[in-house]
């Protein structure tokens, strides 16, 4: 992706042009002036390279400059300066500022060839391999999410519910229903035994009933096209519980979307499994709280377990702060741009799934991979961990409380 930022139509209008006859593959935005471009270079994702006028009306290419060398998300892209100044002091003023290169107006096809053709060919290796990831995530044959989830919504969004339609839209479903009730009987809501739609709608309230129901219409539909394992549900169900447990913990407003994230933030393992044969390999460290797993799915197979885990739930549409939450869950910290609707809540729901994938490896409801002392993973998190106003000492004694709640895992499934 190339972000073009000037008010002239013609030099969008040539670039354009030669894009098109010996880049096709490399797609770019064009913006016409300051205000713009600043919002630009706060959201574009995949983002490779930034031209830049320097001296018109519209665009001040200098102040762009400076901004993006302060952006961490820009900060180390190529930056080409469009110019029709030829003094040294202007040159210097911007390679003080780490241009990557300028081009001197006016810009025409070999003027283009000279100076820009080489940072153009560096996107194409990129574009590629982008390319090959999405099409290895179409081939993923991803669960479309079914019609009775826009039926549920439209009823539960009524000032005024009809109870009674619902439950009897989830009745004709006894896949479904008999997920939903095994849901409903997590030790997490402490409510004694729920065997029927009615009593599971009066102990999760209608909020939790409905993301339930989504959770138990993709376990279904996972089970029917992907390789799914009582290994893989057990950890879903735990990094659940221990998500919720710890949101209700750390007072956050979240638990229902806490649970729903744990359930699903790996929910690609099966579908990988079922196109990759060779993927068997990575299940283990995919489960754990690796951060080396994304380069090494990424290396193997041009798509990793947490780009399709966001997409299966952004498709089936899931709250994007839970997508964005999932998209992260292997990182270090959360990629997602500040400027985003409801990154606050992104990062809430991201620092509790980073703690309850520790914990859940500690209880042995993880892959194989080395388990972090506490204090090593404090060191890693702390930021994340202080947001949620924990310390080593909190982890540890949040350690042994969480056991009541995943003591009998093992027999919900």
């Amino acid at each position: 992706m190339m972000l073009v930022i000037s008010h002239s139509l013609d030099l969008h209008r040539t670039l354009e042009l030669y894009l098109k006859k010996h880049f096709s593959w490399i797609t770019y935005e064009k913006v016409f002036n300051d205000t713009d471009a600043f919002k630009k270079l706060q959201t574009i994702k995949d983002l490779e390279l930034i031209l830049s006028d320097w001296d018109d009306d519209y665009v001040d290419g200098y102040k762009l400059l400076l901004f993006s060398r302060q952006n961490p998300a820009t900060k180390d892209l190529p930056f080409v300066m469009i110019t029709e100044k030829h003094d040294g002091g202007s040159i210097l003023k911007c390679v003080s500022a780490n241009v990557s290169g300028y081009i001197k107006k006016p810009i025409d096809n070999e003027i283009i060839e000279q100076k820009l053709k080489s940072f153009l060919g560096k996107i194409y290796v990129r574009t590629n391999e982008a390319i090959q990831k999405q099409v290895n995530i179409k081939s993923l044959n991803i669960p479309p999410c079914p019609a009775i989830i826009n039926d549920l919504r439209t009823e539960l969004n009524k000032p005024t519910p009809a109870l009674d339609k619902i439950t009897e839209l989830i009745r004709k479903d006894v896949a479904v229903t008999a997920v939903l009730l095994k849901f409903a009987n997590s030790p997490i809501y402490g409510s004694g035994k729920v065997d029927n739609i009615v009593r599971a709608l009066q102990v999760l309230g209608i909020k939790n009933f409905a993301d339930m129901i989504l959770a138990a219409l993709l376990h279904v539909s996972l089970k029917k096209i992907g390789n799914v394992t009582e290994t893989f549900w057990r950890h879903s169900l735990a990094s659940a519980t221990l998500c919720s447990f710890i949101a209700g913990k750390t007072n956050s407003k979240h638990t229902d979307s806490a649970y729903l994230m744990g359930l699903f933030h790996d929910c690609a393992l099966p579908l990988l499994l079922n196109k990759f044969q060779e993927y068997g390999k990575y299940v283990d460290m995919a489960m754990s709280n690796s951060v080396e797993i994304i380069d090494k799915e990424d290396n193997e197979f041009s798509t990793n377990h947490t780009e399709v885990s966001a997409l299966v739930v952004k498709s089936w549409k899931v709250d994007s702060s839970i997508v964005e939450a999932i998209k992260y869950h292997h990182n270090t910290e959360l990629g997602t741009p500040r400027s985003m609707e409801h990154y606050s809540e992104a990062k809430e729901l991201w620092n509790v799934i980073i703690l309850a994938e520790h914990l859940s490896q500690y209880y042995g409801f993880s892959g194989a991979s080395l388990i972090k002392s506490d204090e090593d993973f404090f060191n890693v998190y702390e930021k994340a961990m202080t947001e949620l106003r924990m310390d080593v000492q909190d982890i540890k004694d949040l350690k042994e409380d969480a056991f009541t709640v995943i003591e009998n895992i093992s027999s919900t499934f």
